[in-house]
Order: structure tokens, then sequence, then C-alpha cells
């Protein structure tokens, strides 16, 4: 399952990502968007886990403070 993870701030790496997703399940894969023209962070990224670990994940991590920022965590919707 496909996680939207927005509101990030400005430092936060997918390696940060993954830390923080890493304890709800296996994440296949972690990314925070940049802007190609300076290369810094959009504020959003996404992560991919199996859908069980990730309905936990977003369930407690929605609106959680990580790294001085409120993120929002929802289901990417296809």
């Amino acid at each position: 399952m496909n996680i939207f993870v927005g509101n990030l701030n400005a430092k936060t790496t997918a390696n940060h990502l993954s830390g923080l997703f890493i304890r709800f399940g296996k994440v296949l894969s972690s990314k925070v968007i940049m802007d190609s023209g300076t290369g810094h962070s959009l504020g959003f990224g996404f992560i991919e886990m199996d859908k069980r670990s990730a309905m936990i994940a977003i369930d407690q991590l929605h609106h959680l403070n990580f790294m001085n920022s409120y993120l929002e965590v929802n289901e990417v919707a296809i």
C-alpha cells in the first residue's frame, strides 16, 4: 500500500521516514519529493508497506509531531 506523508520538515530525508515507519512493519520504499531546480524538499513524500502495517502506521502517525512538524499521513487513492 502506498502512503502519502505531508507537512514534512524541510530537513526530513527518506531515511528519516523509513526510521519512523519501520516500527509498524517492513518498509518497501521511502521517498521524499524534491524540487528539481533547487534540490530542496517539497514537504511531502511517500512510503510503501504491506496493507496491514500501513493501516496501523496511518492510524498511529497521522498528526504526529515529527521533527517539529505535524504530519499528514493518508493512504494514496488510486
